[in-house]
């Protein structure tokens, strides 16, 4: 009788959990584009109006990154986003690390590769390309 009640407590606590998953398809197809040798870590659901000329990056979250881990950043704009997603990284010393965005040709690159030469907490910073407004969301992976 307890193997059938601890049965049946386990389907129901998995059940729970399960729905309870939200089921976005943009970062579904988002986690899927980082690759089969990705594990995803944590998304980011970045939707913004369109800013004031001259502004700096406007969606701002801290993470906490680890000494000789490789890291994927990948970005993803929903279909009816006006604006392209860009991403730079910032360390402790609000340094530019890396970004999304290269300057000198004006590409936007839709995921960007980080190993992490030092554990600390850095700064990512989204927004979208000449302050347009959109929707779309970065997923950050870990490269096995």
């Amino acid at each position: 009788m307890k193997k059938y009640f601890f049965t049946l407590l386990f389907l129901l606590a998995g059940g729970v959990l399960i729905h309870g998953q939200t089921s976005d398809p943009l970062v579904t197809s988002c986690v899927l584009n980082a690759g089969p040798n990705s594990k995803y870590l944590k998304d980011f659901r970045i939707q913004l109006g369109k800013a004031p000329s001259g502004a700096d990056l406007r969606y701002k979250a801290q993470m906490s990154l680890w000494k000789n881990t490789n890291y994927k950043f990948t970005q993803c704009n929903a279909d009816d986003s006006k604006g392209k997603l860009i991403l730079t990284i910032r360390d402790d010393a609000n340094k530019v690390i890396l970004s999304s965005f290269d300057q000198k040709s004006k590409k936007i690159y839709p995921y960007i590769e980080f190993i992490c030469k030092k554990s600390g907490i850095y700064t990512l910073n989204y927004d979208f390309l000449d302050g347009q407004s959109g929707s779309a969301v970065g997923v950050v992976s870990m490269v096995r």
